[in-house]
C-alpha cells in the first residue's frame, strides 16, 4: 500500500507526539524517587524547624537550618 505524502507527514505528526508523551512519561519515571525524596527532606525540615521553636529557638536565618550553629 503507498501511502501519500499527507498521509505520511500525517503518520510523522502523530508519532512524534507518541514520542514525546512516551519521553515525558520516562522522565517522570526517572526523576520520580528524587522529587519522592525531595519531598520527604522537606516535611523533615519543616519539623526539625517546628520542634526549634518548639524549644524556643527562633528560625532567624530563613528556611535553611545551619547544624554548624549548635
Amino acid at each position: 500500500m503507498k501511502n501519500s505524502i499527507d498521509e505520511m507527514a500525517e503518520i510523522i505528526k502523530e508519532k512524534e507526539k507518541e514520542l514525546y508523551e512516551m519521553k515525558k512519561e520516562y522522565r517522570e519515571r526517572r526523576t520520580e524517587g528524587l522529587r519522592s525524596a525531595m519531598e520527604q527532606r522537606k516535611e523533615a525540615e519543616k519539623l526539625v524547624r517546628d520542634e526549634m521553636k518548639a524549644l524556643g529557638y527562633s528560625d532567624g536565618f530563613g528556611s535553611n537550618i545551619r547544624w554548624y550553629n549548635f
